[in-house]
């Protein structure tokens, strides 16, 4: 772990150098796709539970929505809760041949990338599906280079719902936070807790129940829907809906078996992948889901704060330096970064306002190309 207490740094050096340990579960899972007459057969990991929505509510019906589509061509070999590996080895896994498709956050691994950062600036989305689309849209122009640079494709991006805290007393303000410990993911989550005068603790979702059960936290910053699936209400007592930013999700592939894949079924499975965002959205992350979420929260015990107009632009105007700063450091490594943040608030605006199924319509319809070359 880093000095200054980010995730670590995974570069694709490092990702190549340390395969060891998750090499050494690799004779237990399958070695390479597994082909049975017109089918396939592909490995599905990840380190939540079989009980957590991201797998309920998300990957069984987005797989549903493959099986249906692809006439039982394309079938998955499912590995949760941490069975292959942990939340910081979705690149190492992808790279070892442990598994075909897998997360791979670029905010556990903050030192590997640089524009992939900008998706979680202040206050820079809508709602997650919004948040998803415009990722990918993003993704082929500014991203692709960086991302693929550690030796997977994308497969996808998810969103998470905006970024709210969850705390032990309540906060209503940035004074109220500064000098509190917070749960972040690394990245610019975590330059945001900083930019309140808090002290950011990066560290996986899933590791938040102990930690702030145990008093190294002294608040979240999460997704409601993800507070509720980790049980933060047993120990938080105030949520405060401020929406700091979203944090991205992405999704990797191991490029040896999609390029291994029959032409139609790549073609199928990179357009079915721009469908799993919305299923996330739709079925986890916002809408009705959200509510539910909260529903869970305040069923637990806890107080609900909703800040007024003035406050809410007290934390906009104490946070969006950020960006600006941003597009300083960035401009000087050589990136386009003011041109990936105006495009990006200009895409954003475009589906401002549009319905769940309006952004189901237009990926269907109009999937975006680029992301992977078919």
């Amino acid at each position: 772990m880093p000095s200054d207490g980010s995730a670590p740094d995974w570069t694709r050096r490092r990702v190549l150098g340390s395969l060891l340990g998750v090499a050494a579960v690799a004779p237990f899972a399958r070695g390479g796709r597994d082909v049975t007459g017109d089918s396939v057969l592909l490995r599905y990991t990840a380190h939540i539970p079989n009980s957590h929505g991201l797998y309920g509510k998300v990957f069984l019906p987005w797989e549903e929505i493959v099986t249906e589509r692809t006439g039982g061509r394309i079938r998955w070999e499912h590995f949760v809760d941490k069975l292959l590996h942990g939340p910081l080895d979705g690149f190492k896994a992808v790279a070892t041949g442990v598994t075909d498709y897998t997360h791979a956050y670029a905010t556990y691994q903050p030192g590997s990338f640089h524009l992939t950062h900008g998706l979680q600036l202040p206050f820079l989305f809508p709602n997650p599906g919004v948040a998803a689309l415009v990722s990918e849209e993003l993704y082929p122009e500014y991203l692709k280079e960086e991302y693929e640079r550690m030796g997977v494709y994308l497969a996808h991006c998810d969103s998470t719902s905006a970024y709210d805290i969850i705390s032990k007393t309540p906060i209503r303000s940035p004074s109220d936070i500064r000098g509190l410990k917070v749960r972040a993911t690394g990245g610019l989550t975590a330059e945001i807790i900083r930019q309140v005068g808090a002290v950011p603790v990066v560290m996986a979702a899933a590791e938040t129940y102990m930690a702030f059960q145990r008093g190294i936290l002294d608040a979240v910053a999460l997704g409601g829907p993800d507070m509720a699936a980790y049980r933060l209400h047993e120990t938080g007592n105030y949520f405060t809906r401020v929406g700091l930013t979203h944090t991205v999700l992405q999704y990797c592939l191991s490029p040896r078996t999609f390029d291994g894949l029959p032409d139609d079924l790549r073609v199928d499975l990179y357009n079915l992948f721009r469908l799993r965002g919305q299923v996330a959205h739709r079925n986890y992350y916002g809408g009705e889901a959200l509510g539910r979420a909260i529903e869970t929260l305040t069923a637990g015990g806890v107080e609900v704060i909703e800040l007024t107009p003035s406050e809410r632009q007290e934390w906009i105007d104490a946070i969006l330096p950020l960006e600006q700063r941003f597009i300083e450091e960035n401009e000087s490594r050589g990136l386009p970064a003011g041109d990936f943040v105006r495009e990006a608030r200009a895409r954003a605006a475009v589906y401002d306002g549009w319905t769940d199924q309006q952004l189901w319509d237009h990926v269907l319809e109009r999937p975006v190309q680029g992301i992977i070359q078919l």
